[in-house]
């Protein structure tokens, strides 16, 4: 009698996905390209100067000048002085750089390369500001980092530079503390040079001037192409006009800031050194978290009692808590136009 035999399938794990793409690729195109990721959504998402200056650091003095250097040096570091001399038949030129010198050249690189990306970036952006700088600057890392990747899949894989975590600290140790005194006291003295440049970017990331920090507060009025203008103006609030009044507020404190606008018709009573109000209404609020760098428009609905004459429609911008009374002296920002009702 004949065997049966049955063939039973072993369920294997299979890498998929993220999983398999993140597996294919070196470690240290996956710190950056997490950087990079990590920057962008910190930018859009985030408004911690904290959380913006640990992936802003990074990207602004180390990346851009590794992911060159990769492109230019894809080999591992091989001195043919350490080679053992039964498997050389031929005296081989030196390939690569060490550790230690990439390590030092990312930083001079980034710093020669950051204020061109900058040039690039003003003459094709339409506008610059946080979001489209992380943007730009991210785009341009990302396909450098593409192309040392490619340049390094191009050599055999014993050839290839692997970045050397335990290995590469030890060296960076080490050049402290082994060789010459004067190469030593000149390691220290890059080392100092590398420290203050990280410092002072950090510095500038989290650390806003003040001399620039304000808010502007307009009028303006849509046209018919949806531009917004600060003219054209409604002279009267019973007029169909006053429905594309809008209110514009720019955020340029360098930080998420909550704006409440406080819509008053006033009667005042003006004489030749002094407006004072008689009476006022309030026509509505509006509040709006906005980002650094973002305009919020908004366009209150405007429905005044009062009537008469000596009226003007004031604004008031707040930031944060809204005075009891609100007043043109309390208020952070104010702007006002005559109309009658």
């Amino acid at each position: 009698m004949g065997r049966v035999l049955r063939m039973v399938e072993i369920p294997v794990a299979k890498n998929t996905g993220l999983r398999r793409v993140l597996g294919a690729l070196p470690a240290d195109i996956v710190v950056g390209l997490a950087i990079l990721v990590g920057a962008s959504l910190s930018v859009v998402y985030v408004h911690s100067v904290v959380v913006r200056a640990v992936f802003g650091i990074p990207l602004l003095v180390f990346l851009p000048g590794y992911a060159f250097l990769l492109v230019l040096f894809p080999h591992d570091y091989s001195d043919p002085r350490t080679a053992r001399p039964a498997l050389r038949t031929t005296e081989r030129p030196r390939t690569g750089i060490t550790f230690l010198e990439r390590t030092v050249l990312s930083f001079g690189v980034s710093l020669a390369l950051v204020p061109v990306f900058g040039i690039l970036l003003l003459a094709i952006a339409p506008r610059v500001d946080s979001v489209t700088v992380v943007t730009g600057f991210g785009a341009g890392i990302a396909v450098v980092l593409v192309l040392g990747e490619y340049r390094r899949r191009q050599l055999r894989t014993t050839e290839r530079y692997v970045f050397p975590i335990r290995s590469g600290a030890e060296s960076v140790v080490a050049s402290f503390t082994t060789g010459a005194t004067l190469n030593r006291r000149l390691n220290a003295v890059l080392a100092v040079l590398i420290l203050v440049s990280v410092v002072s970017f950090g510095y500038a990331l989290t650390v806003p001037n003040s001399g620039e920090e304000y808010t502007s507060l307009s009028l303006v009025t849509r046209q018919s192409d949806g531009e917004y203008v600060a003219s054209g103006y409604p002279e009267s609030l019973s007029t169909e006009g006053n429905a594309e009044l809008f209110v514009s507020t720019t955020n340029h404190e360098r930080e998420l800031t909550r704006y409440t606008v406080v819509v008053q018709l006033q009667r005042v009573e003006t004489t030749s050194d002094s407006v004072s109000v008689v009476e006022y209404e309030e026509l509505g609020r509006a509040s709006q978290a906005v980002p650094p760098g973002e305009t919020w428009v908004t366009s209150p609905e405007l429905r005044a009692e009062m009537t008469g004459t000596g009226l003007r429609l004031v604004y008031l911008l707040y930031k944060g808590d809204v005075p009891k009374r609100p007043t043109a002296e309390n208020a952070y920002r104010s702007t006002h136009i005559w109309v009658s009702n």
